[in-house]
């Protein structure tokens, strides 16, 4: 009879150590970390929109002219209103270099009445419409800020030319951002 109220006991003790190595081994954690990054390039990035894989920062309309006799002045504006926005990372030095467009001549821009006829005009870095904008020397150089800086390209028809055929003058300008 010892024997069999020892084997209850044993099992009850089996169990209750069976239940305690579970609690246990239950509650135990492990800890280790998990490395989180990020990588910061160099860049800007342009207000826009893109079209067929195509990038359109913005314009700049002369409006309706009955005569070129006299300078024509327009300024750019931003593909979604507005102005043409570059953000760039901070203290990151940039230039901007707009081409001569789709239909210049001898570094001329025109504007093209899909004709033979064309408008002499020409862009420019300031407001006073003295320092052209072009490619290479004529880049416009810049340091970003980190945040939206405005950009503002200032239009100018060249006066006293013969005005053309009444009609739709245009041309394509393509500006690229050297960092």
């Amino acid at each position: 009879m010892k024997n069999f109220k020892l084997k209850p006991l044993m099992l009850a003790v089996a169990t209750v150590t069976s239940l305690s190595a579970f609690t246990v081994a239950h509650s135990s954690e492990i800890r280790g970390n998990i490395n989180v990054s990020l990588t910061i390039g160099a860049g800007c990035a342009v207000n826009g929109q893109a079209s067929a894989g195509v990038n359109t920062f913005g314009s700049i309309d002369f409006g309706e002219q009955s005569s070129l006799a006299l300078f024509v002045d327009a300024e750019s504006q931003g593909a979604a209103g507005g102005d043409i926005e570059l953000t760039c990372n901070d203290q990151l030095a940039y230039s901007i270099a707009l081409d001569d467009g789709l239909y210049s001549n001898a570094g001329q821009r025109r504007l093209s009445g899909g004709t033979n006829e064309f408008v002499l005009y020409d862009l420019y870095q300031d407001a006073a419409r003295s320092v052209r904008w072009g490619s290479s020397a004529e880049a416009k150089a810049l340091t970003g800020s980190g945040g939206p800086q405005a950009l503002t390209i200032y239009g100018r028809i060249i006066a006293g030319q013969t005005t053309p055929s009444q009609g739709a003058y245009a041309d394509t300008i393509r500006m690229t951002v050297n960092w």
